[in-house]
């Protein structure tokens, strides 16, 4: 989130209890963490009740060569290379010389291959691919787990009606998945069915009377009160698009703004991609204005002076008059909350160090915009020690979450003095699914590490020295 600090304008980024939720606070406020706790990740995980498995059978009536091309697949889905299990299957199923009794071996194993090579797939951001084959392997038998890796793949690719269908079919084999269940509530939120939404909001709340599930009962209360908050401001809004963007906004209050808001965000998306080499987003990145006076019961409790926050969904509120979102200051705010976005969706979703994800957005919403001259607090305090950059912000002090916010920025900058201009083009451009998004391991490939960046940071951060003057 981001708002307006009483000294200057500050945005303050905190990883509250869920995927992809920031927080900003004032710096003489107390950071919260969001009542949204219950927002689950994507689940990249299969059901447990039915890890595939291939095995290996006696051919008693085998043609030559069957037993080597048998033994071949087998070793390869073994040591875990379930791509190149099923490409040495799909060859041996069209070798004219294999045997009847090996086909039919194959025919047994072919939905593990399927399954095992859709979901690595899948764990690595390839949906297109993992669809094909999952889809292979639904056709052939009706596994849960194939039907639960295209619904997790249709939902990252917001395919939400094709998400929907295949999150019913999962549960009528698998009711009490809670982490589906949950994830399900957010495509319901996407197709506009927030009644829906909350009946299974509900129906996790029973669940959760079961301790063996595991289910926080406070987080669930919190974000069902905040889903029926979403369901009642829902029937005041309509929807505009443009060609990444989609925008709700409550009718006849927030029509001046869409233009600009979509506008600035195409601007930014653009930007980003020519300037840092962050993609464009893969799919219509939600957005939602509402209410200021409505935005701390949509958020699930989130502060009243919040100026943004991104779940998943871009949110932003907005003011009245007298106190009017100002134009400028929404830009900022926009732009802030899609670097978070399309971080999000360059990781997978994964959580990265809150320094990184918090310095980047600040150092990209306000690129050309003055943030180069870094204006140092009035009271100087001393640079945080390295460990408080590498958790949620939310177990520090007030004073302390509000100094990681500014030093998060300090660091970037920092990272510049020490490797130039374009370190953060360079790391964005490294960054994959698969990449170590450790503090560490994102440094990696501009030949650096974060004990050395955090050395020469709180070394300048003494000096009261910017890293853009040296």
């Amino acid at each position: 989130m981001r708002l307006k600090a009483t000294t200057s304008a500050l945005l303050i980024g905190i990883l509250g209890g869920f995927a992809w939720s920031r927080l900003a606070v004032r710096d003489d406020q107390k950071p919260e963490s969001t009542a949204d706790e219950s927002r689950t990740e994507s689940p990249a995980t299969l059901p447990a009740s039915s890890e595939p498995k291939v095995q290996v059978a006696q051919l008693t009536r085998g043609g030559p060569g069957d037993e080597a091309a048998m033994q071949k697949i087998y070793g390869a889905f073994a040591t875990g290379d379930f791509a190149g299990a099923l490409s040495l299957a799909d060859n041996a199923a069209l070798d004219a010389n294999r045997s009847a009794e090996f086909r039919q071996w194959l025919a047994q194993q072919m939905p593990s291959l399927l399954i095992s090579a859709g979901w690595s797939k899948l764990r690595l951001g390839d949906c297109d691919q993992a669809i094909d084959w999952l889809r292979r392997a639904s056709a052939l038998v009706p596994a849960p787990a194939a039907v639960k890796g295209l619904a997790v793949c249709y939902y990252k690719q917001k395919q939400m009606s094709l998400a929907r269908e295949q999150f019913l079919n999962y549960m009528s084999l698998e009711p009490n998945d809670s982490e589906m269940l949950l994830l399900y509530t957010d495509v319901l939120e996407s197709e506009g069915r927030f009644v829906d939404a909350v009946g299974i909001l509900k129906q996790l709340q029973i669940l959760a009377e079961n301790p063996a599930i595991g289910l926080d009962a406070a987080s669930l209360a919190r974000r069902l009160q905040s889903m029926q908050s979403r369901e009642k401001e829902s029937a005041m809004m309509q929807t505009e698009a443009s060609r990444n963007f989609r925008l709700t906004f409550r009718s006849g209050d927030h029509e001046d703004l869409v233009a600009f808001v979509l506008q600035s965000l195409e601007d930014a998306a653009d930007e980003f991609r020519e300037n840092y080499n962050l993609p464009a987003p893969q799919s219509q990145i939600e957005v939602v204005m509402y209410p200021s006076a409505s935005f701390q019961g949509v958020t699930g409790g989130g502060p009243t002076w919040a100026e943004g926050l991104y779940d998943g969904r871009i949110r932003i509120p907005v003011h009245p008059a007298p106190q009017k979102t100002e134009r400028a200051d929404l830009d900022v705010v926009l732009r802030h909350e899609l670097v978070h976005a399309l971080l999000a969706q360059l990781g997978d979703s994964r959580n990265l160090p809150p320094w990184f994800g918090e310095g980047i957005a600040q150092r990209l919403s306000c690129a050309g915009r003055g943030c180069g001259n870094f204006e140092f607090p009035p009271q100087p305090g001393g640079f945080l020690p390295p460990e408080s950059f590498a958790t949620s912000y939310l177990a520090l002090s007030t004073v302390n979450a509000g100094r990681a916010y500014q030093q998060s920025l300090f660091l970037i900058l920092t990272m510049e003095a020490l490797k130039g201009d374009q370190v953060v083009r360079q790391i964005i451009t490294a960054l994959t699914t698969n990449s170590d998004v450790s503090s560490d391991g994102l440094l990696a490939p501009i030949g650096l590490d974060f004990t050395r960046l955090h050395m020469a940071a709180a070394e300048l951060w003494k000096r009261r020295q910017s890293p853009i003057a040296r």
